[in-house]
């Protein structure tokens, strides 16, 4: 741990108050011109407290030359973080913050904040002298069931060498604080998010995960070992887990929940904010989601990773030539035959062999193909059509003419059990 924060000279920390000796776990909170804050604290407030202490850490954040209402909304949002720690009546839960105000413009969005609170979540922890605390990532305007805290703390105890883990998580389909579009367009893309996970899974693609900002935990130990939060300003969650993902020991969290904010949004170029922004100007129209054929078009190439290790370079591009043609082209790209040959060179056994090439043909690889081929091979498809065509083949009960609340509660059921 001392070497993660020698990277920044002396690390100097925002909270005085030292951390109690028995500190095990820290959430960790962006806030950002936040109206909402208090109950999201609240939801927190109201959990069951586990056998630890436990810290709530709220980044009030905003960058430089922020407008006056942006402002006075961290002022305000610092006075309900003192108004909820007032409230809390166990001495081991404690609500504080930290103000990071004048961010660079560049820098400045949700990455910087998580990294921000999840750095001082470490130091404290190094401060106590114990590696194996969890920081947990929360949003400041979400809720979650009452024993969120104590199942974190659980599944660390019990599974002592997990790294990370992605939190079950539901949006609200149904509701009065937003418009009936939102809660429509919600559930369309928490529909196209596991329709993408199942997909994943079905062509039997290692890595399949989720993840979620506001769902997300990892041991202090993980965080510093693959380097810390990054400071993206939309998409910070999917590269930090999917560096610690192929290392193994990630589990999934289902015996509790969060519930995150369907709340549309401009702060970020993309993600759940940004989606609803767009569904929400066009309602007509469903959310769009990649063609699972594209998908099927891997079975072949991850089914043949043993062929690969035990075949020679001609002899591999000799059989390529029966894939889709859209992935030929993708992998031909990405000069695969060299990589497979560079692979082979450095392993000294299929497993080795294996685990190496998933380290290339990662998260991020199977991303940019699957855009790859919906751009120029495939065509995106409505999420509805797209997610019963493999609840069909995943053996998903749904009701006749199902509606995308019936196929959403399908698949959180395959998910959560």
């Amino acid at each position: 741990m001392i070497g993660y924060f020698s990277k920044y000279g002396e690390y100097k920390p925002f909270i005085s108050d030292l951390p109690s000796q028995d500190l095990g776990l820290v959430v960790v909170i962006p806030t950002y011109n936040e109206p909402n804050l208090k109950e999201s604290l609240q939801s927190l407030l109201s959990c069951k407290i586990p056998n630890c202490s436990v810290e709530v850490i709220s980044v009030i954040n905003y960058p430089i030359e922020s407008s006056q209402e942006v402002i006075e909304n961290a002022y305000f949002c610092i006075e309900k973080v003192k108004d909820v720690n007032q409230l809390s009546s166990n001495p081991r839960l404690k609500f504080s913050y930290i103000l990071a105000a004048d961010l660079p413009k560049k820098q400045a969005g949700v990455g910087l904040a998580r990294k921000i609170g999840m750095d001082e979540a470490a130091w404290r922890f190094f401060s106590i002298n114990n590696p194996k605390g969890v920081i947990t990532c929360y949003d400041a305007d979400s809720d979650c069931m009452t024993n969120y805290l104590v199942e974190l703390v659980n599944l660390w105890k019990n599974y002592p060498k997990t790294q990370a883990c992605s939190i079950r998580y539901e949006h609200p389909m149904n509701g009065t604080e937003f418009d009936e579009c939102i809660y429509k367009g919600i559930t369309l893309y928490e529909l196209h998010l596991r329709f993408y996970n199942q997909a994943s899974r079905f062509i039997k693609f290692p890595f399949a995960y989720h993840t979620i900002g506001s769902s997300m935990a990892c041991s202090v130990e993980a965080y510093v070992k693959f380097g810390g939060m990054n400071r993206h300003q939309a998409g910070e969650d999917f590269y930090f887990l999917q560096k610690i993902i192929p290392h193994g020991y990630f589990r999934e969290l289902n015996s509790t929940c969060v519930y995150p904010s369907p709340r549309p949004s401009f702060r970020v170029p993309f993600g759940t904010g940004r989606a609803m922004t767009k569904y929400q100007q066009n309602p007509e129209e469903s959310i769009l989601t990649y063609n699972f054929n594209s998908f099927l078009t891997l079975i072949p190439l991850f089914e043949n990773i043993d062929f690969f290790y035990n075949s020679e370079s001609q002899i591999i591009e000799e059989w390529a030539i029966n894939l889709h043609p859209a992935l030929v082209l993708f992998l031909s790209n990405y000069s695969y035959l060299q990589k497979i040959a560079e692979i082979k060179a450095n392993t000294g056994n299929l497993e080795s062999f294996r685990k190496r090439f998933f380290f290339w043909f990662d998260a991020f690889m199977l991303l940019k193909y699957l855009n790859f081929a919906n751009e120029n091979h495939f065509q995106r498809k409505p999420v509805e059509e797209e997610s019963i065509t493999l609840a069909n083949r995943i053996g998903l009960k749904l009701p006749e003419n199902p509606n995308p609340i019936d196929i959403l509660k399908s698949y959180r059921e395959k998910e959560n059990h």
